[in-house]
């Protein structure tokens, strides 16, 4: 049995990203650190490779990394926001979201056929209740992209 299958190159689409960051470290280490936020500027660098169809979510969710159980760790621990783009993403991206557990989404882009996306991500570290132990904790975040 022979079968042919024939693609139309203007059917064939192709959707990939890539995230780059480097390690991030920090600490609390003065009283300011437990009372003010600090930001991480371009802490996340995601690069998307748009299909025809040029719509996608963005989703960010944290792990922790750690032995240790979430409930003795602030659950609004850390932020996230839009630093710049190379094209104009909706504002309401620009203003920072609590990451949690499960994914939030982070990014909506429409109409982007055929192009390279270039998204660079704030970090923001809230502020910690006194109630927090020390110790080393490990954390990951992970961004998940889905086009519709």
């Amino acid at each position: 049995m022979f079968v042919f299958l024939s693609l139309d190159k203007t059917q064939a689409q192709s959707f990939s990203y890539d995230l780059q960051s480097a390690a991030l470290s920090f600490d609390y280490s003065t009283l300011s650190n437990f009372t003010t936020p600090r930001t991480i500027p371009k802490a996340f660098t995601l690069n998307i490779r748009n299909s025809n169809r040029g719509k996608y979510n963005i989703f960010c969710k944290i792990v922790s990394n750690s032995n240790e159980n979430f409930g003795n760790i602030p659950l609004n621990l850390f932020s996230i926001k839009v630093n710049s783009a190379n094209f104009t993403i909706t504002s309401s991206y620009y203003n920072s979201t609590i990451l949690g557990l499960s994914d939030v989404l982070v990014g909506n882009v429409t109409g982007r056929a055929r192009k390279t996306d270039t998204i660079f991500y704030d970090l923001i570290l809230n502020p910690l209740s006194f109630d927090f132990g020390p110790d080393n904790y490990n954390y990951s975040f992970i961004f998940t992209v889905t086009e519709y």
